[in-house]
Order: structure tokens, then sequence, then C-alpha cells
């Protein structure tokens, strides 16, 4: 996140408010012998020194050592009035490494009463623009701020919440796991104006990735589990409506295997990070729903 711990959370714990106040991010070594002494001092080695660790890790620009520390402190049951931040550092971390899905996972679990929701709303908006969902992004950012406008709160809300993404053709990279005539697919309610669906696992391929490079992130991201193989079974086109609007796909369809998520059992659920879908296994002779994108399953069977 590199956070500017400097301004310190108000927990009622002044020494940790005075080492981040006076704290010379300049030296790291300084600084880092000198939360030692604190958490010596303290006689910490729990949850609480985990996050102090991983902020400092933060805010000295080394965001990868700061991960696991995060994650250990909110595993091991950090303090409540600090895993809100906990949780918006992580995230932010996340973002700055590249894993923007994880992070809006995160942020979308922050409830709205929370006192610290307008800032997790907007590291949420910066996350999903480097998702690639720019109106999503913006209507984020505007239906915070609308609330706070002395004028014309009304409006900006209501032209927040019609914002859509402009007319594009999306390269996306998708992955197909066949076994024993099933296939693992995500599952997609319906809406008032169409049923649900099934969609092959994957998304959008970055600009200057290749595309087997972008569904090995995306089920990284999406599924927490890291791909086997990854073989292209060809590249096909998909043109749709939904929730209104049209959309264009250009599809590259590979082949997976992935020893985890073989490992799934028949009707058992895996929850998909960034989305409140999950994914499972299907009968590919009794389908329950149409599969998208069109004619991707085809080159598996």
């Amino acid at each position: 996140m590199s956070e500017d711990r400097t301004t310190p959370p108000h927990d009622g714990d002044e020494r940790f408010d005075a080492f981040w106040a006076d704290v010379d991010l300049v030296d790291a070594d300084a600084a880092r012998r000198a939360l030692a002494s604190l958490l010596a001092e303290r006689g910490l080695d729990d949850a609480r020194a985990a996050y102090e660790r991983g902020s400092l890790h933060d805010s000295l620009g080394e965001e990868a050592e700061a991960v696991p520390l995060y994650r250990a402190a909110l595993a091991e049951g950090l303090d409540p009035s600090l895993q809100t931040q906990a949780t918006i550092q992580l995230a932010s971390t996340l973002r700055n490494l590249g894993d923007a899905s994880g992070a809006i996972a995160l942020l979308q679990a922050i409830p709205a009463d929370d006192p610290l929701t307008d800032a997790a709303r907007a590291f949420l908006a910066l996350a999903l623009f480097d998702d690639g969902k720019p109106a999503p992004a913006l209507r984020t950012a505007l239906q915070t701020l609308a609330p706070r406008l002395p004028r014309y709160q009304r409006a900006v809300g209501a032209y927040a919440g019609e914002l859509q993404n402009p007319d594009r053709i999306r390269a996306i990279a998708v992955g197909l796991l066949v076994q024993d005539g099933w296939v693992l697919a995500e599952e997609y309610a319906g809406s008032a104006q169409s049923g649900s669906f099934l969609r092959a696992p994957g998304g959008g391929v970055e600009f200057g990735e290749r595309a087997d490079d972008a569904v090995r992130r995306e089920f990284a991201e999406e599924l927490g589990v890291t791909l086997d193989e990854a073989r292209l079974l060809g590249v096909t086109e998909n043109i749709f409506d939904a929730h209104g609007k049209r959309g264009h796909e250009i599809v590259s369809v590979y082949g997976i295997r992935c020893a985890e998520l073989e490992a799934l059992p028949r009707g058992a659920r895996l929850d998909v990070q960034d989305a409140d879908t999950s994914v499972g296994w299907y009968r590919i002779d009794a389908l329950p729903a149409p599969f998208y994108p069109v004619g991707c399953l085809q080159l598996a069977v």
C-alpha cells in the first residue's frame, strides 16, 4: 500500500502513535530497529505485532513482504478497532502488486456502516479501475462523494447510477477443465431479462500480457489456484447482449489441468473471490443452462 502511517491510527496506544509520528522512513534499518524495540518492550508477538510489521514494510515500499503479515494479523484475531484498517491496507497492497480482483473482494466485504467505509470505497474505486471496470470505478467514487456535496446530491447520484462502460472489443482468456464427461463452470444467476447461465472461468487479457499468462493469472486471482497446464484449443468470437448492453469478446480458449480443481468433489462449490458467483462441476450432456462463451466448450469435447 505504501500507506502513510505517519498519520497514526487512533487506537489509544500512544506508544505506537508516537512511533508512527516520528519514524524516519528514509533510514529503513533504524525504523525496523525502533519497531522491534517497541514490540519487545510491549512483549508482543501476536496479531498486533504482525499488523505493525506489515504496515512498516508497506511504508518502506516492501509490499510483497507486507501481504503475509496483514493476512496473519487478520487471521490471528487483530483487535476489531484495527481490522478494517488492516483490510484496506492489504487490499491496496494487493492492487499495487497486480491483484485488483483480490482487492475488490476484500473491500466489497467491508460493511456500509463501518466508520472507514468511505476510505474503503475510495480504494475500491481504484481497484475497479485497475481491473478494467472504469464505469463501476467512477460510479463508486461519485456515489461516495454525492451525499457530501453542498448541492446537486440527487443529480450526481442519479447520473452515477447510469454510468456504463464504453463499447469496446475485449480480449479474454478462459480455461476449460473437462473430466470424465464433466466440465468446471462458473454459474451466474438469472435476471429479469434473461435466465441463469454457465461460463468458463477466466477474464480479461491485460495490455502487454500474453493470453496464456492471463488465464493463469485469472485462475490464481479468482479461485486461488495454480494451473499445472494451459494448452490453447482455439480462438472464438462472442457477440452478445447482457443487461441491455451489447458485448463483444475475442476469446482465447485453453484446455487446462489443475490438481487443486480436479480434486473438487462433484456437487461441491468453490467461491469466486471477486464476485457473488461460484464454480462447480456440470455434466456436459445435461447442462442446466446455456454455456458461454459461445462455441468454446465444443473445442474441448
